[in-house]
């Protein structure tokens, strides 16, 4: 199969980010409903988070995009709160904590509510507001537009935590009738930003949901890998760091060893 070339995928437009965004909170709707008893408790792979914990953080997402003074009043207390943790990252812990404790039914509701509030919100932002942009602690040169957060960061945030939770309830997940479009989105910004680095151009073949095939770096590509596309996307956000890579050595090294924010 012929790679697409990262470079050259086109950045999805907000009408297409909407769909995204919304399939992916109906499958939290439903995923929600079926949660029930002990199994709010379980652990996931996000640091010390248990399932409640990640939809606490996804509400915390929602109320950030609502009230925007929140984002950061969480900033400020993050730093306080988690003074060696990157800003971000102490940021969404801050959100979690708001919201633990809060009985399932609540979560559900608030859950629902929230979203409903921040997609209309979403949707009406103008320009201006949209431009604004974000410094990153671990890449000082780069920063992200509120637009773009919105638009991308956020529906990714919510496929990407649908998945951590379905693996802490040993359900199966379903990758939804958008994954590969998130995934091609996340392969362009691979390379849009400095995550790639100075690596050699690879062809990476991502299996099974949301697969395709695409040419990461610049060049001629040193070799081809494989590996689970879903399984990737975990390596890239940093949960997986020993994933199931095959293919030629130089291909291997260089997919399994890139990282970036999501």
């Amino acid at each position: 199969m012929t790679a697409v070339l990262a470079t050259e995928i086109g950045r999805a437009d907000r009408p297409r980010c909407a769909l995204h965004r919304e399939a992916e909170l109906s499958a939290w709707h439903d995923l929600l409903a079926a949660i029930h008893g002990t199994e709010w408790q379980r652990r996931t792979v996000c640091d010390e988070w248990d399932v409640a914990d990640i939809a606490g953080h996804l509400i915390g997402q929602a109320e950030d995009v609502i009230r925007p003074l929140s984002f950061p009043r969480r900033l400020r207390k993050a730093k306080r709160t988690y003074p060696s943790t990157p800003k971000f990252d102490a940021h969404m812990m801050v959100q979690a904590d708001e919201h633990r404790g809060t009985p399932p039914a609540v979560l559900r509701s608030t859950f629902d509510r929230t979203w409903s509030k921040a997609t209309k919100r979403i949707t009406s932002n103008p320009a201006l507001i949209r431009r604004i942009s974000m410094a990153m602690d671990e890449f000082p040169d780069f920063s992200l537009n509120l637009g773009y957060i919105q638009d991308i960061l956020l529906a990714r945030d919510l496929w990407m935590h649908r998945d951590d939770v379905c693996q802490a309830l040993d359900r199966p997940f379903d990758a939804g009738p958008y994954g590969a479009e998130l995934v091609a989105q996340v392969m362009r910004d691979v390379l849009d930003g400095p995550f790639w680095g100075d690596r050699p151009a690879v062809d990476v073949e991502l299996t099974g949901q949301g697969g395709g095939t695409y040419r990461l770096g610049r060049g001629e590509p040193v070799g081809r890998a494989a590996v689970d596309a879903v399984g990737y996307m975990r390596t890239l956000s940093g949960r997986d760091d020993v994933p199931v890579v095959s293919g030629d050595p130089a291909a291997v090294e260089a997919v399994a060893g890139c990282r970036m924010p999501f």
